[in-house]
């Protein structure tokens, strides 16, 4: 499925409903692919749909990628911390942060507070 435009307030409902039923329809859909190239923008209703695409691809079984996504996209995943919940394998959690955490970064590198 390609993704053009504004992925905004306006559409975040649509895309959600579009693959909601693309997963209906195809029952056993093992795959999901979003083509992100040609979206300008992504506002937080769109995140919020992406990741509500997220959840609903993972209850039904089916692997979810977000591919050519623009330095923009990639950006705002980075900044929200939610880039893992894209990158992770179907039906596993992304670590989780606690307040001020970045939950990508590799806590085995961190300094061992006590020493």
């Amino acid at each position: 499925m390609d993704l053009r435009g504004d992925l905004d307030h306006r559409y975040a409902d649509l895309l959600v409903e579009a693959v909601s039923g693309a997963l209906a329809d195809h029952g056993r859909l093992r795959t999901v692919r979003l083509d992100c190239t040609g979206l300008t923008t992504v506002d937080p209703s769109g995140l919020s749909a992406l990741l509500m695409v997220r959840r609903r691809t993972d209850e039904a079984g089916a692997a979810l990628h977000l591919e050519g996504r623009p330095p923009q996209l990639e950006r705002l995943l980075e900044l929200t911390g939610t880039l893992t919940h894209f990158t992770a394998r179907p039906g596993t959690r992304a670590p989780q942060a606690g307040p001020g955490e970045d939950p990508a970064r590799d806590r085995s590198a961190a300094p061992d507070p006590r020493a």
